[in-house]
């Protein structure tokens, strides 16, 4: 893979992430370097025998080879390669890069579960199909060969993430049962002058988005669907954050936001036999053959609630909470198969009770799809970032 890289025209830098590969001159990153990088003997770190704690320790080396290249400005693409060991190593080390960075993981475990590999970073993921034993055969050449071409591809005429001076970046929150929220939203905003970008609360959208913030990328958000919370929360659903601390981001860089509670009373699933023993006597309804939403419980609602006004309660900047009493979602709505108004009065009042404030809650007397509501988020949203600008 080095020499094809070579060959057409790029410079290939290898870290050798394998801590039982022999040592090699044409490693720029020896297995000992990277061990050291991680502040291990590579002899000391083999002979833990504890092969969590080894792959754990040369996957935080790569990190810091990765984050010494990109530094020194030595680093416009990485591409990974293994199996289930090579590729958690590698796509940690990815997932340290910006989303926008040129990443790509050609894998024996790729047509898996790839979800903790990939967290929530932009990693192409290519299955090897063969095995990677034994050097490049017949099939893994065309593969292989592929997968370099696609990042060099990347690497030439991909497009990073940059800033331009005077756009106005607005995140916004969303899940197919608050679409119709979100589309209005966002084309209100739009005719503003303001620069709106989606994020889907599946988990890897919340926390990719709460980086982003982190970034500056940002001048505001309309976090309508914090789904995620109530996941994290409960510690149930496939929407469980792939960083935890949801609702933080925005909170703590002070930038303008309107949050609502869409879609907030449910947990997300994969197939019926995804669903845990526990759960499957609750409310449940198909979004689809392969997407169960699951009913919270009302205590449940009510720790969403506290936990949801203690981490705005934390907010540098402006920000007020829209509630729509007449549905946080399709589904919730009434008539809905998840409807449950005492479940989100408990929410309601827990978050209430707990709230600083300084914040600002309005109850609104509208389904959270309903036009009245999306255009009362954009009139908070405008008032309250020319207020953060004044």
């Amino acid at each position: 893979m080095a020499s094809l890289i070579k060959d057409r025209g790029f410079d290939p830098v290898v870290v050798d992430v394998g801590p039982m590969t022999p040592a090699s001159a044409h490693y720029d990153f020896t297995n000992q370097r990277v061990a050291k990088l991680a502040g291990w003997k590579l002899a000391d770190l083999v002979g833990t025998n504890q092969r969590d704690r080894i792959m754990t320790a040369m996957g935080m080396g790569a990190i810091k080879a990765l984050q010494a290249l990109l530094k020194v400005d030595r680093l416009d693409g990485v591409i990974g390669i293994g199996g289930n060991q090579g590729s958690a190593m590698a796509s940690m080390a990815m997932q340290s890069l910006p989303i926008g960075f040129p990443k790509f993981l050609v894998s024996t475990v790729a047509s898996g579960n790839i979800r903790p590999y990939i967290g929530h970073k932009d990693i192409g993921v290519m299955f090897s199909v063969a095995d990677l034993v034994g050097g490049p055969n017949l099939v893994s050449r065309s593969i292989l060969t592929n997968a370099v071409a696609a990042l060099m591809g990347m690497v030439a005429n991909g497009e990073k993430i940059s800033l331009h001076h005077g756009e106005k970046n607005i995140a916004i929150s969303a899940f197919g049962n608050t679409e119709p929220a979100v589309q209005r939203i966002s084309a209100l905003l739009t005719e503003k002058g303001f620069h709106v970008i989606a994020f889907h609360a599946s988990g890897a959208g919340g926390s990719a988005m709460e980086e982003l913030i982190e970034d500056g990328v940002f001048h505001g958000l309309v976090d309508l669907t914090p789904h995620e919370l109530t996941e994290e929360v409960v510690g149930a659903g496939a929407y469980v954050p792939v960083r935890p601390g949801r609702m933080q981001a925005a909170a703590r860089s002070g930038i303008p936001q309107v949050v609502s509670t869409g879609a907030m009373e449910y947990l997300c699933f994969g197939p019926k036999e995804s669903i845990p023993p526990k759960l499957r006597k609750r409310k449940t309804y198909f979004h689809n053959p392969n997407n169960a939403n699951v009913k919270a419980t009302r205590a449940e609602m009510s720790q969403v609630g506290k936990v949801m006004a203690e981490r705005l309660n934390e907010a540098k900047g402006k920000t007020e909470i829209l509630i729509p009493l007449k549905g946080s979602s399709v589904y919730g709505s009434k008539g809905g198969p998840l409807y449950d108004p005492a479940g989100s009065a408990r929410l309601l009042k827990a978050l209430k009770q707990n709230l600083n404030p300084k914040i600002q809650l309005k109850e609104i007397d509208a389904h959270i799809n309903d036009p009245k509501f999306a255009d009362i988020c954009v009139s908070r949203f405008l008032h309250l970032f020319h207020q953060e600008r004044q």
